[in-house]
């Protein structure tokens, strides 16, 4: 009998240690949001259509991965974004519960990818919602939060550009479908040339938003030229609460991090005010994003002010790989038990553990198998069992050492420690 050998295309497993670093990212990342005051929630990982549909429009919902819910029948699909779900929660189930409500997460998405490949990508994600604080404080929060959350994993060189994607998608919207799209997929690339000819039929008031839109990608004091393309009242009034968060987020020392781009059209279609992407060398995509959303919250019956943000633990893992900090589980010293009796070999393991290190026992009688067995699947030692009591030997380098007593064991063979000395 044949199957696949590996994932779907755009889904990848994760192995040994991998698996391990990137859950101890993702837990250290909601560990800190805690001492912000965010309370984890779990959501499922697939919901009723109609929830996600909810917090999407037209466009984004064309791309979802449906099916029929075998026990009610009912449309499902797997989740392509965990806010709608929280979103759903602060109106039904916490709606007794007293703004502002701080809830964080940390789970998978399945988005489709567009384009050519058109393939399935599962994202890896940490994130925060902040629901019942409106305006420029709680838009600096989560922005502050976010700067802390890079800074937290010593990732140090990094940008926070903020956009306003209500103002190009303003003008976007007033084109053809068909040019539309064109004119949309040149603003995001900053192709001028691809713009003007995706807007030769447009309005010359159109022309004047969209061409300049695309230049205004820089430093915060592009706000000046911004309020000379953008006129109207309601643009107007945008540009005035993002001058509001830039003051804020300024004030919290960030001043140097920020950037603008507003020609950016990407981002949640639920996006209502100030959104953010950081952006950090490596991935060549944002390693996190976020930005405000008063209306969602408005489709489940429970109108309120909200922003948040979400983390890219792959695009996160990438960037601190670029600057030569890949990240890895921090954890006990483990080892092999190996050789003796049955009876013998599980004594000696939960002697070790509770010296709380880790330790697996194996039937292996050899010195070679024990040995192989740890290095290949990354232990720092064997112990093996005979006439003569136990001997721990290093997996990195076969060294033999007696033992009579696990502290002495612990001692050497705590991860890091390369000298062979007894404790």
């Amino acid at each position: 009998m044949s199957f696949p050998l590996a994932p779907p295309a755009g889904m990848r497993d994760l192995l040994p240690p991998e698996a391990a670093a990137r859950a101890q990212l993702a837990s250290g990342l909601t560990r800190l949001f805690s001492t912000w005051g965010y309370e984890l929630v779990t959501t499922p990982p697939f919901e009723h259509a109609e929830v996600i549909e909810r917090g999407l429009d037209t466009l984004d919902r064309r791309d979802l991965l449906r099916f029929v819910e075998p026990d009610t029948g009912e449309v499902a699909l797997l989740r392509p974004d965990i806010t709608p779900q929280i979103a759903r929660i602060v109106a039904t189930q916490l709606a007794d519960r007293p703004a502002p409500w701080r809830l964080c997460y940390a789970g998978s998405l399945i988005r489709q990818r567009r384009g050519r490949a058109r393939k399935q990508r599962q994202i890896a994600q940490a994130g925060v919602e902040l629901v019942g604080l409106e305006g420029a404080s709680g838009d600096a929060e989560v922005i502050a939060l976010a700067a802390r959350a890079l800074e937290s994993l010593q990732l140090t060189d990094y940008r926070i550009e903020l956009s306003l994607v209500s103002l190009p998608r303003a003008a976007l919207a007033e084109l053809p479908q068909g040019a539309r799209e064109a004119a949309e997929e040149a603003l995001t690339r900053k192709d001028g040339a691809a713009l003007e000819a995706a807007l030769k039929h447009a309005d010359r008031e159109t022309r004047r938003r969209l061409l300049g839109a695309a230049e205004l990608y820089g430093e915060v004091d592009l706000l000046t030229e911004a309020r000379r393309i953008f006129r109207s009242k309601a643009a107007q009034q945008s540009l005035r609460g993002l001058a509001r968060v830039i003051e804020r987020v300024e004030a919290r020392g960030l001043g140097p991090r920020l950037a603008l781009d507003l020609g950016e059209v990407r981002g949640a279609s639920y996006y209502s005010g100030v959104s953010f992407a950081l952006l950090a060398h490596g991935p060549g995509e944002p390693v996190g994003a976020g930005g405000r959303y008063d209306g969602l919250l408005e489709r489940f019956g429970a109108p309120a002010a909200a922003t948040g943000f979400g983390l890219d633990l792959s695009n996160l893992e990438w960037a601190l790989a670029d600057v030569g900090r890949r990240p890895s589980a921090r954890r006990q010293a483990r080892f092999v038990v190996a050789g003796g009796k049955a009876a013998d070999r599980e004594r000696v393991a939960e002697e070790l553990r509770r010296a709380e290190v880790g330790a697996a026992v194996i039937p292996a009688r050899g010195e070679r198998a024990a040995l192989d067995y740890a290095r290949a699947w990354g232990y720092d030692a064997a112990v093996l069992l005979g006439r003569g009591g136990p001997r721990a030997l290093r997996a990195s380098d076969g060294a033999r050492r007696s033992w009579r007593r696990p502290g002495a064991l612990v001692a050497w063979a705590r991860p890091g420690d390369n000298d062979g000395s007894e404790g």
